[in-house]
């Protein structure tokens, strides 16, 4: 029997698998305002319909003992999943406002992309157990097979950011997806017809006395353990990264990527790394990303988010490799492939629906991220060496550094930005001592929560106000600048100040400063009657708004509005923005609903995080808002973000729709910078040159360059690896 045709089979499964991933959520992205709970969802639901399929291959092979009925019961499921393809997002029915919209997002993904999901996931263990019952020379092991599963995996996420989505619009990868499944269910029928030499029933299954003896319940907890971790530890990390930079397909897969390459390596036939040394680069960077949090929780914000970003990638790859190698050094014999790939894809839908479903519910902040770090640093017991007992000091060590980390926390609040020495004095002993803990897992696990704990600890009880978690993110109020002002905190992005003095109440700060884009732009553009803003924040331009014009926000998170409208926070809305009309939704999806030739001034200033929506910046999008302008009517863009160059991507954008625009980068003065303003990036577009003249005395403003950003962004193609500030 040609072994080609096995993996050929499994690869493609695999790579379809793991195209559809990031195809599919980045066609649903724009409903949902690009959050990056999108894409949190989304894996969540692909795990599940994963573990639903792997019971199926479990409940096909254990239950239907001859080999043709498999074949024909298993053919037909892949076959009907061809009714469903091409498959393509509707926008007949948009999400709901005003509750969570996972529920809506759940059922998309169902009628759209479930049945060949689930079709696709049960094949990769059904080829495998058909090769493990057939007579060929290497049947007695096939879990060799998995590494082609992974391969094809692997490639899948590579090439999409790198020359998929920069190459091919969404409705081309659907159709060549399409004609991938298609070739699948070829390769599946050319399989068949090799099984079926075998007369119809499958070899014996070569069991060890082991095996004979069936699998534990304490073993299949160990291994649904060891898949969870991975799985928290892979959302927590995603999350963390799409919520500063962009929630985009590059971002989603470089985690997924490390994540399937620590299965590869763990699944080789030949170990790659010695275990040891796996255990001390985990201990390191388990270390490290303690250490960082104190950085960016107590001192400041800890250095580049990227250079942040990669310290927790390679943590969490480390772990994952861990976890896994001892998975995979826990495996049955062939007789139990099926029951062990349906125990692990329990233990990697359960850290998906913790991540996605439970933890935002439960928790304020993203403490599903520590506890999966605990997780994992109590797992090391598993490994053969690691000590497995627990004595009164794997407590009390832990407890003690956590007061003195938490002592020091308070201090550093109360003495404000602490020196360079000082710093080094608090966090050189904390990090020698949580690693003096690494040699006894259940101690190491304690300290680090004990020293996460203790930050997080501190953090919410100084100076925090208030405290928001939904779908789209983490909401904070606080109060900085010794009480000065209260300001609204998105994932670790301030989106707004207030001064706390009532009678400076009324001073946009920050980006919206009068001495910024904002204000000179307001100074010169006289009356503009009808105004459109999409992204409300704090409500800080309402205070632009002239006597004589109507203002409209569009906004798709409801806490944020609840939050403006908190006057023990804010008060912009209630001192500037009386009778201000507020929409909730998906700010394009709202404004698409809007009469043509409408508003005057259309500003878009929406943000998650540090990051602007996608779909905001695209051809269609610009086109929309021309749309809904009067004749003469400006638009305003916000285009700030410290880690991706979008001012080259929108003037592509505005070129390619044969618009006009003027661009400014604004530092401010150390005067204005003492008065609250801040540095940003905005862009001013109209239909013609000539309505953009009355600029004419602010030289800061200037005309827009070449399209240096490349093609023009449409919501069928983006390349964002361009964009990247490398």
């Amino acid at each position: 029997m040609p072994i080609g045709i096995f993996a050929s089979a499994i690869f493609l499964s695999a790579f379809l698998l793991f195209w559809v991933q990031p195809l599919f959520s980045k066609m649903v992205l724009p409903l949902l305002g690009g959050s990056p709970s999108v894409w949190n969802t989304a894996m969540m639901f692909f795990q599940v319909m994963l573990l639903a399929g792997y019971g199926y291959a479990h409940l096909l092979t254990s239950r239907i003992g001859n080999l043709r009925s498999q074949l024909l019961i298993h053919g037909a499921v892949v076959a009907g999943g061809l009714l469903f393809l091409p498959f393509a997002v509707s926008h007949t029915m948009p999400p709901p406002t005003g509750v969570s919209p996972i529920p809506w997002l759940v059922w998309l993904l169902a009628v759209s992309v479930g049945w060949p999901f689930f079709a696709l996931s049960a094949s990769a263990p059904l080829l495998q157990t058909w090769f493990g019952r057939s007579r060929h020379r290497l049947s007695g092991d096939p879990y060799f097979l998995y590494a082609a599963s992974n391969c094809g995996s692997l490639l899948a996420l590579l090439m999409f950011p790198v020359w998929l989505e920069p190459k091919m619009t969404l409705a081309h990868q659907a159709g060549a997806w399409t004609f991938g499944y298609g070739g699948l269910f070829v390769l599946l029928i050319v399989t068949a017809i090799f099984l079926s030499r075998t007369g119809g029933r499958a070899a014996p299954v070569r069991e060890s006395v082991a095996g004979r003896a069936g699998v534990s319940w304490r073993q299949r907890l160990i291994w649904i353990a060891l898949a969870f971790i991975p799985s928290s530890l892979l959302l927590g990390v995603t999350t963390y990264i799409t919520t500063d930079i962009a929630s985009a397909p590059l971002f989603w897969v470089v985690p997924l990527a490390l994540y399937l390459l620590s299965f590869i390596i763990a699944f080789s036939r030949h170990s790659l790394f010695a275990p040891k040394w796996t255990l001390k680069a985990q201990a390191a960077g388990i270390l490290v990303v303690s250490i960082m949090v104190l950085l960016v929780l107590i001192f400041s914000r800890g250095g580049s988010v990227l250079m942040v970003a990669s310290a927790h990638l390679l943590t969490f790859f480390v772990t994952s490799v861990v976890c896994h190698t001892e998975l995979a050094k826990r495996r049955p014999d062939v007789g139990g492939l099926t029951t062990f790939y349906f125990c692990m894809s329990i233990g990697g839908a359960a850290g998906g629906i913790f991540n996605a479903l439970i933890a935002p519910v439960i928790f304020s902040s993203d403490t599903e991220y520590y506890l999966a770090l605990v997780g994992a640093c109590a797992l090391r017991g598993l490994v053969d060496g690691e000590p497995k007992s627990l004595n009164r000091r794997d407590v009390l060590y832990p407890i003690g550094l956590g007061l003195l980390v938490a002592a020091a926390a308070y201090r550093s609040v109360d003495a404000g930005a602490l020196s360079l020495i000082g710093r080094i004095a608090i966090l050189l002993p904390c990090a020698v001592a949580l690693y003096s803990f690494s040699s006894r897992p259940f101690r190491f696990a304690f300290g680090v929560a004990a020293v996460i704990g203790a930050v997080v600890l501190v953090q919410g009880s100084v100076d925090v106000l208030h405290t928001e978690r939904n779908f789209f993110g983490i909401n904070k109020v606080k109060l900085i600048d010794n009480g000065r002002k209260v300001t609204l905190i998105h994932g670790t992005t301030m989106h707004g100040n207030e001064f706390t003095d009532a009678g400076r109440r009324k001073e946009p700060l920050a980006y919206y400063a009068r001495s910024g884009p904002v204000g000179q732009m307001r100074a010169l553009a006289g009356i503009r009657q009808d105004v459109a803003v999409i992204g409300l924040g704090t409500g800080a331009l309402a205070c632009y708004r002239k006597p004589g014009e109507a203002w409209t926000f569009f906004e798709i998170d409801g806490a944020v509005e609840r939050i403006a409208r908190d006057t023990r926070y804010f008060h912009y809305l209630e001192d500037c923005g009386s009778g201000t009309r507020i929409v909730l939704g998906d700010g394009r999806l709202s404004l698409k609903a809007e009469p043509d030739r409408r508003y005057d001034l259309i500003i878009i200033d929406a943000f998650s995080s540090d990051s602007i929506p996608m779909h905001l910046l695209t051809k269609e999008a610009v086109a929309l808002y021309l749309r809904k302008l009067k004749p003469h009517g400006i638009i305003l863009f916000h285009v700030s973000n410290e880690y991706l160059d979008l001012a080259p991507v929108l003037t592509a954008v505005v070129k390619s729709v044969g618009a006009a625009g003027q661009h400014q980068l604004f530092y401010p003065s150390p005067a204005q910078s003492a008065q609250g303003a801040s540095g940003s990036e905005w862009m001013l577009i109209a239909a013609n040159g000539a309505d953009l003249g009355f600029l004419a005395p602010e030289k800061r403003w200037q005309a827009l360059g070449s399209a240096a950003g490349g093609e023009p962004w449409t919501d069928d193609f983006s390349n964002i690896f361009r964009a990247v500030r490398w």
